[in-house]
């Protein structure tokens, strides 16, 4: 199956509770102010695949049955998800995010910053929505790891930390956290036994490595409208991943001293030092070390996941693994 058919399996699947997840977060997003009802529209138009939320009710039918619990977790998932990718457009000052123009870019930082901590508001009820005391810890918890992770990865391009071990630290922290808390969450609404959900929420931090190693390879390959970065735009900010990390490791004593030299003494990188780090990233072989380790993870996110008993739920979940690995945006 190609991807796009993968991915329509896996939503078909859990269609009926899509349908409810989606009644629940458009309830949650209605406002009494006109601007933020025309940022909400504008949002809800171009919100993505939804693929968190998509995990947290695979989870939840795999180890029991759907419920409101379930919906109001996984809206706060995706609504926590937004809020931090509202701010970060501001952080980053992107015009553009997957081939659309921002909040910011379209109103203004103050709009985005305010939408994004609206959303966190709403995060918050729909967390208080589920009843439960230990999804709320799993949330509060999940969004201590998102900014440990982004503020360990500023400081890793401020120190010039070079290390394959810092990359997987910071991986973890700011996108593998928030997939396991999606798993944590629907096996917790339907009141999981610990061993379930703690294998489970491993299944979904191997996932969201997967998911993010792929994400960083997509930084040594021409500008696409479906992945809206340019080439070499996580370099560029002097994000070091995992092509590029392992091609430092591997080169010629001399021409990897050169290479980090450019990284090292550079305050702002040139588009044409960055063309030199692509390229160099490339023949030293740092896509392929890069594509065989997210497939190793892969294999072990299965495995771990083959533990669980054989369902439609379980076999989605394999799925949108494979999904995470072979995506094209």
């Amino acid at each position: 199956m190609n991807n796009t058919t993968i991915y329509s399996s896996v939503r078909n699947c859990i269609s009926e509770e899509l349908k409810d997840f989606e009644r629940v977060f458009e309830s949650v997003l209605r406002t009494r102010v006109p601007l933020a009802d025309s940022v909400i529209h504008y949002f809800l138009e171009r919100s993505g695949k939804q693929l968190r939320p998509i995990m947290t009710l695979l989870a939840a039918k795999m180890l029991g049955k759907v419920n409101e619990a379930t919906n109001n977790g996984a809206v706060a998932l995706e609504l926590l998800h937004n809020a931090t990718l509202m701010h970060d457009d501001v952080i980053d000052q992107s015009p553009t995010r997957r081939g659309s123009d921002t909040i910011n870019k379209i109103w203004d930082n103050k709009v985005a910053v305010l939408m994004g901590d609206f959303f966190l508001s709403k995060c918050l009820h729909c967390s208080n929505a589920t009843g439960s005391l230990q999804i709320s810890k799993v949330l509060s918890e999940m969004v201590t790891m998102l900014v440990e992770g982004e503020l360990e990865q500023i400081s890793n391009v401020r120190t010039h930390l070079l290390s394959e071990e810092s990359y997987f630290s910071v991986i973890r922290g700011k996108t593998a956290s928030l997939f396991a808390a999606c798993m944590k969450v629907g096996a917790l609404s339907v009141e999981a036994s610990k061993s379930d959900m703690e294998r489970l929420a491993k299944v979904g931090e191997l996932m969201g490595m997967v998911f993010q190693i792929r994400d960083d390879i997509f930084d040594y390959y021409p500008f696409s409208k479906e992945v809206g970065k340019p080439t070499g735009h996580d370099i560029m900010e002097g994000k070091i991943t995992l092509p590029l990390l392992y091609a430092f490791q591997h080169a010629p004593a001399d021409e990897a001293a050169r290479m980090k030299e450019i990284v090292e003494q550079s305050h702002e990188l040139s588009e044409s030092q960055v063309a030199q780090l692509v390229e160099f990233a490339k023949s030293i072989g740092g896509i392929e070390y890069a594509q065989a380790k997210m497939k190793n993870i892969s294999y072990e996110a299965k495995k771990l996941l083959s533990t669980f008993p054989e369902s439609d739920a379980r076999e989605a979940i394999m799925g949108l693994i494979d999904y995470f690995s072979d995506r094209k945006c």
